[in-house]
């Protein structure tokens, strides 16, 4: 076997007479540094777009949200309140209903979710794009996207922003109070999270959610907990509140989105493998190629004692060079070319907000996985064709 090996190495790194052969060993090689590279790139770049994603929405989606099996609405009692304070959880009352929203002469239907005072600065820091957050009941804060949309402005009071919600009959109506409640305000600020939130969104204060939707004293769609909740005391507090209430983590709250996320991940490692498995059928020819350039040379040494199964293990060798040499240098080469991003931002997704990229182990991990497996079947294959027809060949 160590001759097999030694052997293997000599025809990797001596150089042929024949420059079509040597060609196609660049190629070969240089064929598994680029899809290397390629790989671990845009698998880094998806984890970066992934995290960055995340990243803002756990600011918008708390860590823990409790909500009524029994409706939309509860009233939050002094029991409930003994209980949350009783576990040393600091909580967020939240009302969050569907609403018209109209401006400019456009109407879009959006979520308004009314937040207590109890909202942290530091996600307030975190979501907020520009202006203030709500200092006064009538102010509210839009996404983004909405506010392009409609065209709304901070601080407008010449041209405020209305809301309208419906009213459950209670009989005929007479005037419009009867059929929707209305309120106006103004746009305080404008936050930017994500495409889905920014044109569907609109955050207020908690007392203007209770005087548009209606709703009574201490009475909420969710009582949300921003900060970090060990699971332990996540159990004791669905053990505290009985099965009258649903208690949802963040991945809980967010399954679809990890669930898409997870697919699109697992889409694109996919993609990029069958681009591996182009890219290494170069080295399938470039080891043909090499082997019947090599006939004269294997003629001697069949007769010095090489056998036909050694003969096919030095060609699978050979391929194996070429495959983790090239998936070493092609890492080597998506990490500098991450670095150069990070460091540098050559790639914008728009003005002052550069291409994320993430290090993670686990695509190193699976770009080397990936490319070894390829690379292994492409030169068992070579070796199973060489043995088969070892004797035919040498012959000619």
């Amino acid at each position: 076997m160590n001759f097999t090996l030694y052997i293997a190495k000599r025809y990797f790194l001596s150089k042929s007479k024949n420059k079509a052969v040597n060609y196609m060993s660049i190629l070969a090689l240089l064929g598994v540094v680029f899809s290397s590279a390629a790989m671990i790139i845009v698998l880094s770049g998806f984890s970066g777009l992934k995290n960055y994603s995340l990243e803002f929405l756990s600011y918008a989606s708390p860590n823990i949200e409790i909500s009524s099996k029994k409706g939309k609405r509860f009233v939050l009692d002094e029991n409930m309140k003994i209980v949350l304070s009783d576990a040393s959880i600091d909580y967020v009352k939240c009302i969050s209903e569907r609403a018209v929203m109209s401006i400019n002469g456009g109407k879009k239907i959006i979520t308004i979710k009314s937040l207590d005072k109890n909202f942290s600065k530091r996600n307030v820091d975190s979501i907020l794009y520009a202006g203030a957050w709500p200092k006064k009941v009538e102010e509210v804060v839009v996404g983004w996207g909405l506010a392009y949309d409609l065209g709304v402005s901070l601080n407008n009071y010449e041209n405020p922003i209305n809301f309208f919600v419906p009213v459950a009959g209670k009989g005929q109506a007479f005037q419009a109070g009867d059929i929707y409640n209305s309120r106006t305000a103004v746009s305080s600020g404008i936050f930017n999270l994500n495409e889905e939130l920014n044109n569907n969104l609109v955050y207020a204060d908690f007392s203007f959610g209770q005087k548009l939707f209606g709703m009574k004293e201490n009475e909420v769609n969710s009582i949300e907990v921003y900060d970090r909740v060990s699971e332990n005391k996540t159990e004791n507090l669905k053990a505290l509140l009985g099965n009258d209430f649903y208690i949802k983590t963040k991945l809980e709250q967010n399954e679809v989105l990890y669930k898409m996320l997870k697919t699109e991940e697992l889409a694109v490692l996919l993609i990029f493998s069958l681009i591996v498995v182009v890219a290494l059928f170069n080295m399938f020819g470039a080891l043909i190629m090499i082997f019947l350039e090599k006939k004269n040379n294997l003629k001697t040494l069949s007769i010095l004692g090489l056998t036909k199964e050694k003969t096919g293990v030095l060609f699978a060798f050979h391929g194996l060079f070429i495959t983790v040499f090239g998936c070493f240098g092609g890492l080597a080469l998506g990490s500098v070319l991450l670095s150069i991003q990070n460091y540098f931002s050559i790639l914008n997704l728009a003005p002052n907000l550069p291409y994320p990229v993430s290090f993670e182990l686990k695509n190193f991990v699976l770009t080397f996985i990936v490319v070894i497996i390829v690379g292994g079947a492409v030169s068992y294959s070579v070796s199973t064709l060489i043995k088969k027809n070892l004797t035919k060949s040498l012959q000619q």
